[in-house]
């Protein structure tokens, strides 16, 4: 296999002596078949039509020309133009791959730490829905205790206390609502990062969930959370660990 004499190796790369422009000897004519290379083809009937000259005996130049000895020795080694080609191409990617090692890691840390955050901080929230839940299950309980008295007060005093007991109910369901889904939107967002995270990490990281999952039991225990907010953290870390 030949190689194109005009192919010159640059600290930027190959370039083309007959075009003087950077070149990809892989996606051109370089290596094997410059002979049917169009700038190849110019240069050689340019060459042929140009009268000859002779050459000066000695000059300064003459010793940044390659040699046609030399021409012709690279032609028959291809391995000298095509090593450093691939030298460039593997180093590129070799950078590339510790760059992206690098952000995965940073990735992965940061996930870990706000799952970690999160987990700690939710329970403030929790506690606030779970009072937000018991707030309305009072007012419906009064609503209810005002329709028993209905008939022992008067009319407008009934439907005064009502109106604001209902009120009062909208306001904090309404709360509670928007409490649970922004709670919900961020488990959906910080899940989907940490499940990724938790498929390529190691083990560690499932200690560390079923650490959380024994924490549960004592929150539980020393009456921190509800039932409910236990069950519902319980079956998420699971869901984690499955």
């Amino acid at each position: 296999m030949s190689v194109c004499p005009a192919l010159k190796r640059r600290e930027s790369g190959f370039e083309c002596a007959h075009s003087g422009k950077p070149i990809n000897p892989f996606s051109w004519y370089c290596i094997g078949g410059y002979i049917e290379c169009p700038a190849y083809v110019r240069a050689a009937r340019a060459a042929q039509a140009a009268p000859p000259q002779q050459p000066p005996a000695q000059s300064a130049a003459e010793s940044q020309v390659v040699p046609l000895q030399q021409e012709r020795a690279e032609a028959a080694e291809p391995e000298k133009a095509i090593r450093p080609a691939v030298d460039n191409v593997i180093l590129k990617y070799d950078e590339l791959i510790k760059r992206l090692d690098g952000m995965w890691k940073e990735y992965e840390s940061g996930v870990v730490e706000a799952k970690r955050r999160w987990e700690v901080e939710k329970l403030s929230l929790l506690r606030a829905r779970d009072l937000l839940s018991k707030t309305v299950r009072d007012y419906e309980r009064a609503l209810a205790e005002l329709e028993l008295k209905r008939d022992l007060v008067p009319a407008e005093t009934y439907e005064g206390i009502k109106k604001d007991l209902e009120s009062r109910l909208g306001s904090v369901k309404g709360l509670l609502d928007e409490v649970d889904a922004r709670i919900a939107a961020l488990e959906d967002g910080l899940n989907a990062h940490f499940k990724r995270v938790l498929s390529t990490s190691s083990s560690a990281e499932v200690v560390s969930l079923k650490l959380s999952l024994a924490r549960l039991d004592e929150l539980l225990k020393e009456g921190k959370i509800s039932h409910e907010t236990y069950e519902r953290l319980k079956k998420e870390l699971e869901a984690l660990l499955k």
